[in-house]
């Protein structure tokens, strides 16, 4: 699925938050969005899995407007994991993935063999199997975090969108999510907090600054130690990582 958003400007209350961004997301890509607080990351990811409507520009999936289509037709395109996905009612682990199967289904359809099949497929890869019969509640945040992801894999859309999905979990959990989600083979566009993540896990980065689009490339190619002081004011050390190879970047305050 190649994702293309082209002059995107969302506005809360009357008040622009982002301007005039473009960004292209190629099929099996891993996209990082960064910037400082308060730079738009969220709302320009809410243009995507519409929950904000641009008001000028356009979010394309293969040629085809996103906001044009049927509901249920774009949520079959692409799937979201966003910050705030805690569920209050007391829903089990295997009910809370089965959610995501409502874009295959009509209204009054009942739970087919191929939903069975694609909720336990989904807790499968996301290693959560064990707890189908849980209470989601009763996990930790990486756990939860993990059948968050499950549901929107049980939604098979080719795009999966996350807005920061390691917010509040520890080193660990955080690290074995990246993981899995740099494996999944889906075109991703993360919103991310962690520079050293973004270089680790990334093809291609964008940065946001007030908004509007400061930089994007390869992770090394635009987080030099010079653009990272300028933008996020902090002084970086850029270098392969000394366990795992991968580029890593170490930051101290200025």
């Amino acid at each position: 699925m190649r994702l293309v958003i082209e002059g995107v400007t969302a506005e809360i209350d009357s008040t622009p938050i982002v301007s005039g961004v473009d960004l292209v997301a190629e099929p099996g890509q891993f996209v990082g969005l960064i910037g400082p607080n308060g730079s738009g990351k969220s709302t320009l990811l809410r243009t995507v899995y519409r929950a904000l409507r641009p008001a000028t520009g356009v979010v394309s999936l293969n040629g085809a407007d996103l906001w044009q289509m049927p509901a249920k037709r774009a949520a079959r395109h692409r799937a979201v994991v966003t910050q705030h996905g805690d569920l209050t009612a007391e829903f089990s682990v295997a009910e809370v993935v089965a959610m995501g199967r409502a874009p295959h289904k009509g209204l009054l359809d009942r739970e087919h063999a191929a939903d069975r099949a694609a909720v336990a497929e989904s807790l499968k890869r996301v290693e959560m199997a064990w707890a189908a019969d849980r209470l989601f509640s009763t996990l930790s945040g990486g756990e939860r975090q993990r059948v968050l992801l499950a549901r929107a894999l049980a939604q098979e859309a080719p795009l999966l969108v996350l807005d920061e999905p390691t917010n509040h979990l520890d080193v660990r959990a955080q690290l074995g999510l990246l993981d899995l989600i740099r494996s999944l083979g889906l075109t991703l566009l993360t919103a991310l907090h962690d520079l050293d993540h973004a270089a680790a896990y990334c093809d291609h980065v964008v940065v946001l600054e007030n908004g509007a689009v400061r930089a994007s490339g390869p992770p090394l190619e635009v987080l030099t130690p010079e653009f990272v002081a300028e933008v996020f004011g902090v002084r970086a050390h850029i270098g392969p990582h000394p366990i795992t190879g991968r580029p890593h970047i170490a930051v101290a305050s200025m």
